[in-house]
């Protein structure tokens, strides 16, 4: 069955609270990957490679909130925390991610004659989970 975005939960858990980053959301993405070693030798024919470390990283942008400086202050780069993303919502069996993560910063744009926009990159930083609800 397929689903919109309307229903994520993302929130920020870090040493300075908790900040709930869907109320302004606009996208959310979870990108994991992995390295490889080329362990091609002698007489292969082809490539041959082996699986190394897993990584991900997550991008996010939003909606800059115009009242308060929390979800800015909350991201400040450096700052290690966990990501917990509900992709739909809080019910019972859907996927929750856990991602522990440094922010790199809060990016924030002004534009003249448009909505002001808050985004982050988190670089993942030790297993992240693929759970449910």
């Amino acid at each position: 069955m397929e689903f919109t975005g309307k229903n994520l939960l993302v929130k920020w858990i870090h040493t300075g609270g908790t900040v709930d980053l869907s109320g302004d959301f606009r996208t959310v993405s979870l990108t994991p990957s992995i390295g490889y070693a080329n362990a091609t030798a002698g007489s292969d024919a082809s490539e041959v490679y082996l699986a190394t470390v897993k990584d991900v990283k997550v991008s996010y942008s939003g909606v800059n909130p115009s009242a308060g400086t929390a979800t800015e202050d909350a991201l400040v780069e450096g700052t290690f925390g966990t990501l917990t993303i509900q992709p739909q919502g809080t019910a019972t069996g859907k996927r929750k991610y856990t991602v522990p993560a440094f922010s790199s910063g809060a990016n924030v744009t002004f534009p003249y004659n448009d909505t002001c926009e808050i985004t982050c990159e988190f670089q993942g930083s030790g297993g992240f989970t693929r759970g449910v609800n």
